[in-house]
């Protein structure tokens, strides 16, 4: 086994360059960090994924990595389930954090998050979800709401920076159908 440590930023809605930060903790952490962008076979036959949304997202990642290209960094794309994918890459690497905003959305993407939570705390790896717009997640009630709210939406914008990478990328089997 591989034991080379490594942090993950996984991308899941929010594909900017600027103002990111799970991608601003994996440069802050200073080891060597993979971003990866899952496309998951059960979330795109679910209902609310239509062509146009998977072209966005397309669109997206081929923007950001017209940036990251410059740092010798891409988004690596994986055409599988969450699961599957982080058994995969602990195979050949030390996982020691991933860092990804929280989610809100369907159950099935709920239930995933919470099956790749028990994946990560069975094998010792740190999940840093950052709070990616005004929603809590967990909240029992909204008393004080309003002024959490306030807080996160008045912070100053993250101004990104990237280090130019000696990592090659990476090679996997979960390659996009045509």
């Amino acid at each position: 086994m591989n034991s080379k440590a490594i942090n993950i930023v996984w991308l899941k809605r929010d594909l900017r360059s600027q103002d990111h930060a799970p991608l601003l903790k994996a440069e802050c952490a200073g080891i060597p960090y993979l971003i990866i962008y899952l496309l998951e076979p059960s979330r795109i036959e679910y209902p609310d994924t239509s062509q146009r949304h998977l072209q966005f997202v397309y669109h997206s990642i081929s923007s950001l990595d017209k940036v990251l290209s410059e740092f010798n960094r891409r988004v690596e794309l994986f055409y599988a389930e969450a699961i599957d994918v982080f058994n995969y890459l602990i195979k050949d690497f030390n996982i020691i954090s991933v860092f990804s905003y929280q989610e809100s959305g369907i159950k099935g993407s709920w239930e995933r998050d919470k099956k790749i939570k028990q994946f990560c705390n069975s094998n010792k790896i740190n999940w840093q979800e950052s709070q990616r717009d005004g929603i809590l997640r967990g909240i029992e009630n909204r008393q004080g709401w309003n002024k959490k709210w306030h807080l996160k939406m008045h912070r100053p914008l993250i101004q990104n920076k990237y280090t130019i990478t000696k990592e090659t990328y990476l090679e996997h089997p979960f390659l996009m159908p045509s």
